[in-house]
C-alpha cells in the first residue's frame, strides 16, 4: 500500500531525526487531549469479563479469583483510551494544488500515530453530504481500511461543511476528539456553528486548515482564466489588478476562521502543503503558531 509506505518513510521514520521537541510533541500525540477529554469524569466500576490473552494483568479481580477460581478482569465506564474521529473534506477544491496530497497524508500519519498507542481511531469523509463514514477502532486491519479508503478518494462536488458536521455529531455519542482536516473554504459562521454542535456533544475539536501556498500568495501574473472546481464557470481577470483584493479577502477569511474556532472552543491550525509534514506535526501537538 502506497501511503503506508510514505507514512512510514515520511513520517514514522523521520520522527528519530527531527528536533527533540518536535519528537516528544508527535510521541505524546494529544496526550493533553486525553487528559482534558477525561478531567473531572468519575470513573466507575461497570462489571467483569473473563480475562484474554493481552489483557494486562493489573485488571485481574484477584478477590473474584479467590472465591471461583476463575480469573475476571475488571470493566470501566470510561476506558483511558482516546477516542478520535478524522473528517477529512472531499470537496472539489481539495483538488487544488498539492492539498489533497498532504491532507491524506496527514490523515494516514494521524490515524498511524494514534493506533500506534491504543487509541481508537475513525474516519469520516464528507462534503455536501457524509461519503464515508469508519467508526473508531484501534486494530491494523481497521487502519488498512481507513488507509485504503484514503487512496480511493477522488475530490469533487461542492462544500458544505456546516449542515453535514451537525449531522456527523448526533452519531457520536462517546465523549472523544473529532479532527477536521479542510482547506476551510467555507461560511465561518455556519462552520462554528457546527464546531460548537461538536462541542456540545462532548467533543474537542481541531481544524486543520491546509492550504496550497498559491492560495494564500496569488502568484499569477497578467490575463488568467480561472477554472472553478466546484461547478462555478471559468472567470478571465487581470491577476495583477485584483491581487491586493484578493489577499485582503483570504486574510478576512482565515480572521473568521481562527474566530469562529476561538468562539466555539475549538483549535485551529494552519498546514501549507508545502511544509514538510513531520515540523507541521510537531508544532500542532506541541501548541506552537
Amino acid at each position: 500500500m502506497n501511503l503506508l509506505r510514505r507514512v512510514e518513510g515520511e513520517v514514522l521514520e523521520r520522527l528519530g531525526r527531527v528536533s527533540v521537541v518536535a519528537r516528544q510533541a508527535v510521541e505524546s500525540l494529544l496526550s493533553g487531549q486525553h487528559h482534558s477529554i477525561h478531567r473531572g469524569l468519575s470513573v466507575e466500576f461497570a462489571g467483569h469479563r473473563p480475562y484474554a490473552p493481552g489483557d494486562d494483568p493489573r485488571r485481574i479481580d484477584w478477590l473474584v479469583y479467590a472465591r471461583t477460581d476463575r480469573h475476571e478482569v475488571r470493566l470501566y465506564e470510561e476506558e483511558a483510551r482516546l477516542n478520535a474521529l478524522i473528517v477529512l473534506d472531499v470537496s472539489g477544491s481539495m483538488a487544488y494544488g498539492g492539498k489533497l496530497d498532504r491532507a491524506c497524508l496527514l490523515a494516514a500519519a494521524l490515524a498511524a500515530l494514534m493506533m500506534r498507542r491504543g487509541d481508537q481511531v475513525g474516519l469520516a469523509l464528507v462534503d455536501t453530504a457524509l461519503r464515508l463514514h469508519l467508526p473508531p477502532m484501534a486494530s491494523m486491519p481497521h487502519l488498512l481500511r481507513l488507509l485504503e479508503a484514503l487512496e480511493k478518494l477522488r475530490p469533487a462536488g461542492e462544500t458544505a461543511l456546516g449542515p453535514v458536521l451537525e449531522t456527523l455529531a448526533l452519531r457520536l455519542r462517546r465523549r472523544g476528539l473529532v479532527l477536521l482536516i479542510s482547506d476551510g473554504l467555507d461560511d465561518p459562521e455556519r462552520l462554528g456553528r457546527a464546531l460548537r454542535h461538536l462541542r456540545h456533544r462532548r467533543q474537542e475539536v481541531r481544524l486543520v486548515q491546509v492550504l496550497d501556498p498559491d492560495e494564500l500568495a496569488f502568484p499569477l501574473r497578467g490575463q488568467v482564466l480561472l477554472a472553478g472546481l466546484e461547478g462555478e464557470p471559468s472567470l478571465g481577470v487581470d491577476a495583477d489588478r485584483l491581487r491586493d483584493r484578493y489577499r485582503t479577502a483570504v486574510a478576512a477569511h482565515q480572521q473568521g476562521l481562527m474566530r469562529a474556532c476561538r468562539e466555539s472552543g475549538a483549535t485551529w491550525d494552519l498546514c501549507r502543503a508545502d511544509e514538510d509534514p513531520v515540523l507541521f506535526l510537531g508544532r500542532m501537538l506541541a501548541g506552537g503558531p
